[in-house]
């Protein structure tokens, strides 16, 4: 089966259909495909409607012209019929053709009529992703041998498992396309190849197409339409690209180079008080600065946790109490180090309670100057305190805990560097008296105790983190310091991470991330979505499942996870998704992962990369 010849429609078949305005399969309104959008044609942006070339009556008495000469005809996206003398206008393309003028075609075999063009753009999500596989050279992108031409220029066709697509600049404005998303100038579009959906018109014997393809141009001198470079146009180039005549290799990679649940994670969400918040970071071993005014109980809260912690008060001790005293023997010639008092009675505690954490207090450290602070933040970043040259480690049961004012609440207090700021998990009091009084007896009567436990350096970033950080990326993984509250970084993830394992409650987060990341975050935990667990057990269905392409996208990336053993089944169950998610799926399991590359290559039935003529054979 092959086209011989392409039109588009003709003035005659217009005006007999104006009189069915009021019919939904009006041929007078067009819808315009996002190829048409970032080619120049004019469309309304509340019905997606655009502007079309029709084959008009050059004579028509409605033309403006005395001799009627380079009269051009065009449908205004308003549903009228427009005669202009402007040579250089771009308009929409919809391309006729008689069934006559095709092949061997039995018109009772219409339903499996195929004419496949890149229209639709791939949006949202998708889109992204193509731009990371693009951007780091990924070995997915498949080139599968094929071009395209587009107003006589080509384009190579590209596939990512089941999804084929051309890579189009947008040489325009900023354009709305069909998903809702903005592209801006310059910025490439993924266009899908699709099946141009093609009306019958049995009263003409034709098939025209019910959406406006591409723009272009009519003539700059022809005035009839079979004397046009766009008859010129659509028999050869637009033709050969429908009939499958263009450029077709062997497919190649392209970067040829070395049942649901709503908590997944099985948090427990109830409200967390800023003292459980504090004990859960000590138990942790993560260090935590109070910030609150004076008199809110910053310090009884740390000594209701451990009456007989170390406390250093930077509002009254010098930089030498701190940091001890280096001197010289006046025998040896050799200096030595007077370790400071807090040190030594520290090592004691930890020492004779080598079961128990055991807390060093920093009150008042925004009352320290500068080259204090440093020597504070080596204290709490490593637990070592240095004094030129010499180095002294704490036990590994003691943690260390601060506390201060803010400097726009005390003439005295210096605003924390950005390094040190970031060392601890944060935690603001602003509880009355009377809530701390309540959650202090409490623990009396409870008789908790601070007991120390060897901590694994090495532990996973807990999995709802890395499924959150996965699907937000970069906005998420850091945000900007302010000085004044928490913000993200990879360090504070990471000591974020401690904490849930640690309390199995999200709401702890607010100490390291701060709240609005904390809520964000516990909203993305409650999501419908479901797990590997999930899909390898049979505990779900796609109809169980939104259908909100969203809730369907995070389910995607988060079943990603899946491991080399259960991706058979888990990458079938995605495939219920459709060819695009199944491609997200592709991408983010087997990233940076040349063994999973492979497996995705050799061990699946990719679709094959069929010659696109009319019946897809």
């Amino acid at each position: 089966m092959k086209i011989k010849k392409v039109d588009i429609l003709k003035e005659a078949i217009l005006k007999n259909n104006l009189s069915k305005q009021e019919d939904n399969n009006s041929v007078i309104f067009c819808y315009c495909s996002d190829l048409a959008r970032i080619t120049e044609v004019n469309y309304d942006e509340k019905t997606n409607c655009g502007e079309y070339w029709f084959d008009g009556n050059i004579n028509n008495s409605n033309s403006n012209s005395k001799k009627n000469k380079n009269c051009i005809n065009f449908v205004h996206f308003n549903g009228g019929l427009s005669y202009t003398h402007n040579t250089n206008l771009k308009s929409g393309v919809r391309i006729a053709i008689s069934i006559d003028d095709i092949e061997d075609f039995d018109i009772n075999e219409l339903e499996n009529l195929s004419v496949e063009y890149p229209l639709i753009a791939v949006g949202g999500r998708t889109s992204e992703t193509l731009d990371r596989l693009f951007e780091s050279k990924s070995k997915l992108i498949l080139k599968t041998g094929r071009q395209h031409d587009i107003d006589g220029k080509l384009y190579d066709e590209y596939e990512v498992f089941g999804v084929r697509f051309i890579k189009k600049e947008n040489k325009t404005d900023s354009k709305i396309l069909s998903d809702g998303t903005l592209t801006s100038r310059d910025h490439d579009v993924y266009l899908k190849i699709e099946k141009i959906p093609l009306t019958y018109d049995e009263e003409n014997r034709i098939l025209y197409s019910s959406m406006i393809l591409f723009g272009t141009v009519f003539d700059s001198k022809a005035v009839e339409f079979k004397d046009s470079y766009l008859k010129q146009y659509l028999n050869s180039g637009f033709l050969k690209s429908i009939n499958d005549e263009l450029k077709h290799e062997e497919p190649s990679i392209l970067f040829n180079q070395e049942q649901v649940q709503n908590n997944r994670y099985n948090f427990d969400f109830s409200p967390i008080t800023e003292e459980e918040i504090i004990e859960i970071c000590i138990n942790s071993n993560i260090a935590v600065f109070l910030h609150g005014q004076t008199g809110v109980g910053k310090t009884e809260r740390m000594l209701a946790l451990d009456k007989n912690l170390e406390l250093i008060d930077f509002g009254c001790t010098s930089s030498d109490g701190f940091t001890g005293i280096v001197a010289k023997d006046f025998n040896s010639k050799e200096l030595f180090l007077y370790e400071p008092y807090w040190y030594k009675s520290l090592c004691e505690k930890c020492k004779s309670e080598p079961e128990k954490l055991h807390i060093l207090f920093l009150e008042e450290l925004t009352n320290a100057k500068n080259d204090i602070q440093k020597v504070a933040f080596e204290v709490t970043l490593n637990k070592t305190l240095t004094n030129s040259g010499f180095r002294l480690q704490l036990p590994p049961n003691a943690v260390v805990c601060a506390a201060g004012n803010e400097a726009s609440e005390s003439k005295s207090a210096n605003a924390m560097s950005e390094p040190l700021f970031g060392r601890f998990a944060h935690v603001y009091i602003n509880t009355s008296s009377e809530d701390w009084l309540k959650w202090a007896l409490k623990r009396k009567k409870t008789g908790k105790e601070l007991l120390f436990k060897e901590h694994e350096d090495n532990k996973v970033i807990h999995p709802a983190i890395l499924d959150y950080i996965r699907v937000n990326g970069d906005k998420v993984l850091r945000t900007q310091y302010t000085g004044v509250t928490p913000n993200a970084d990879p360090r504070k993830w990471s000591m974020a991470s401690k904490a849930l394992y640690e309390s199995n409650n999200p709401n702890v987060l607010r100490a390291f991330v701060g709240e609005e990341i904390t809520q964000h975050f516990i909203q993305f935990c409650k999501m419908n979505l479901i797990t590997v667990d999930d899909v390898i057990n049979n505990r779900c269905s796609l109809e169980n499942i939104s259908a909100d392409p969203s809730v369907r996208w995070h389910a995607v990336i988060c079943l990603s996870t899946v491991d080399d053993e259960n991706v058979d089944k888990v990458r079938e169950f995605v495939k219920s998704f459709g060819p695009e998610l199944l491609a997200v799926f592709d991408y983010e399991w087997s990233k940076d992962n040349p063994e999973r590359i492979m497996k995705l290559y050799t061990s699946y039935e990719r679709p094959a990369v069929k010659g696109l003529t009319l019946n897809g054979s």
